[in-house]
């Protein structure tokens, strides 16, 4: 009996401690669970005041570019290096791509207005109001192109850089033989329609790659295609009324053969140009509400970048990207979502695979289509406190204009290297040396955050490529 007393006073204990254990148990996974959303939490606050960092230094970057763009650069990488997303990498592409700007000043008054250049980026055509001028965009050196007829009011100029049309507000055309840039010579004038008054200027131009074939918009919507084969002695094949109001723009493809219109009250037209004595046109972009402000067309004439203003009461801009395969079927791939300002113009690399958009903003963005149902944005142009009012993109996108009219120079954009400094600014910037902010910056920037969190040495310079 007294055997089984004390068995039976064991089990009490035994069960206690087992309690007691499960107990201190579920104790420590609760402690463990806290533990870990205490740590989950304290990584969220510090990636998050990471990403509050990186952006202030990012913001601060793009303030200074225009005035210390040093500085400017540095606050870029150093925000990059805090955290790589797409603001602090386009904020720093952006800056580094400003180390790639020319300015040349232009001898017209009232700013530039049009820009073109040639497909090997050697020579460049712009015009203000009252002139065109030829530049040699390797010495800087320009030629203006004196001759018959009013104001200017449009330019084109051929792949080759060897023709250049100039539009004026007369109607008249005149055609320039840019062989020797240096001694342009005047070669004939295309006369337009005989409205003979404001109906008759020249709203648009273009050239084939070759100079052989020119097309002419003007303010009453013709469509004048003219046969250059001779120079000396032009043909006009085709008058055609394309629109019932003004023409925005007129593209060509690189052989002559496609035409695109865009017009301020109507839809935007494919035309078929194999017989510039009939042209016909094949289709009209939908939705019918389209308000095309600017149209770049490829080379190859395959692809279209329509820029237009939704009319709804947002008024937002977009780009439509355009596939014409087949010219009676265009096939609309992808829309890019722009800034809310009026895009004003857009260039088109030969190839299609790269388009810059400018505008009202006073900037340009930088497109990559080589997937055209995927365009990814490149980087910015920037630096123009108005309206930006041409542009335009030599074969690969090597060499970018930029032309506006409330300034007395125009930009030239050396962009030999920039789907490299797209992709990795960090890089290209490291890879030429050791980059560092002294720590009194440093501090002043990042109201003191300490550098040794963030990979950084704390010494008196923080080095810059050494941030993780």
């Amino acid at each position: 009996m007294a055997e089984r007393a004390d068995e039976s006073a064991v089990v009490p204990r035994g069960r206690g401690g087992r309690a007691l254990v499960v107990l201190a148990a579920l104790l420590a996974v609760a402690l463990a669970g806290a533990g870990t959303a205490w740590w989950r939490e304290h990584e969220e606050a510090r990636a998050q005041e990471r990403v509050a960092l990186a952006h202030r230094l990012a913001l601060h970057a793009a303030e200074l570019r225009g005035d210390d763009p040093v500085k400017a650069r540095d606050l870029g990488l150093a925000a990059l290096g805090v955290r790589a997303d797409d603001q602090t990498g386009g904020g720093l592409t952006d800056t580094l791509l400003l180390w790639r700007r020319d300015d040349l000043w232009l001898r017209g008054p009232d700013g530039a207005w049009h820009a073109e250049v040639s497909g090997d980026g050697r020579v460049g055509l712009v015009a203000g109001t009252e002139k065109a001028e030829v530049w040699d965009l390797g010495s800087g050196r320009a030629v203006a192109l004196d001759g018959p007829g009013g104001a200017v009011e449009s330019l084109a100029l051929s792949s080759d850089g060897r023709v250049a049309l100039t539009g004026a507000d007369d109607g008249a055309t005149t055609v320039w033989d840019l062989t020797d840039p240096a001694h342009p010579a005047r070669r004939a004038t295309l006369p337009g329609v005989a409205a003979k008054g404001p109906l008759d200027d020249v709203q648009a131009l273009a050239v084939s790659r070759d100079g052989r074939v020119a097309a002419v918009a003007d303010f009453a919507g013709n469509l004048l295609v003219w046969d250059l084969a001779v120079r000396d002695h032009p043909v006009r094949r085709s008058v055609t009324v394309v629109h019932g109001s003004r023409t925005e723009d007129l593209e060509l493809s690189g052989d002559g053969g496609t035409a695109v219109t865009t017009t301020d009250r109507g839809p935007v037209a494919i035309w078929n140009l194999a017989d510039p004595a009939h042209p016909v046109k094949t289709a009209e972009l939908t939705p019918a509400i389209y308000t095309g402000t600017a149209a770049a067309l490829s080379g190859d004439g395959r692809v279209l970048v329509v820029a237009r203003r939704d009319p709804g009461a947002d008024r937002r801009s977009q780009a439509d990207v355009w596939t014409l395969d087949d010219l009676a079927r265009p096939a609309r791939t992808a829309v890019i979502e722009l800034p809310p300002a009026d895009m004003l113009d857009v260039a088109l690399t030969p190839d299609g695979a790269t388009a810059l958009l400018a505008g009202s903003n006073g900037s340009g963005a930088l497109w990559d289509l080589s997937v055209p149902a995927r365009p990814v944005r490149l980087a910015g142009l920037r630096g123009y406190p108005s309206e930006v009012r041409g542009v335009a993109l030599s074969d690969g996108a090597r060499v970018a204009l930029m032309a506006a009219p409330g300034s007395t120079t125009f930009s030239v954009w050396d962009l030999g290297d920039l789907r490299q400094v797209a992709a990795d600014p960090e890089r290209v910037l490291c890879d030429d040396g050791p980059r560092s902010l002294s720590r009194t910056d440093w501090d002043r920037f990042t109201g003191g955050a300490d550098p040794s969190d963030l990979g950084g040495p704390g010494g008196r310079d923080v080095s810059l490529c050494a941030l993780r």
